[in-house]
């Protein structure tokens, strides 16, 4: 098995619940992915628009102050930011799995995020 350089990764989590950050950025980190932390959609898109091109994947909270996920990705998408985006929802209903590909999302995870889950994702888009 060819083991993968994980260091050279840089994620950008965006989430507005520091539990939730905490743990998720503990993870990646742990993992030795590079974990950039935003608290909401204002800041992502101050980091995202000038310096899209240093990151390999999002994850993104919908429910946030300020812009919420949808909002984000909707912008990002329409300027031709295509940085993999994963949405992380407490609600995985067929709903907001629709709304978040309609925004330009490219998978969901829902919360509360496992390891094994983070992983999978992480390492679907990598």
């Amino acid at each position: 098995m060819v083991k993968i350089d994980k260091s050279k990764y840089k994620i950008l989590l965006v989430e507005d619940d520091f539990i939730n950050g905490k743990i998720v950025k503990t993870l990646l980190e742990k993992a030795t992915y590079r974990v950039e932390w935003v608290k909401n959609g204002k800041e992502a898109l101050e980091v995202l628009i000038p310096h899209s091109t240093e990151y390999n994947l999002i994850l993104m909270d919908i429910q946030m102050p300020i812009i919420n996920g949808y909002e984000v990705s909707i912008n990002l998408r329409e300027i031709g930011i295509n940085v993999p985006i994963i949405c992380m929802t407490a609600n995985a209903f067929c709903d907001e799995k629709g709304k978040s590909k309609e925004a330009g999302m490219n998978d969901y995870i829902s919360k509360p995020v496992t390891k094994a889950s983070l992983f999978e994702m992480v390492e679907k888009y990598l």
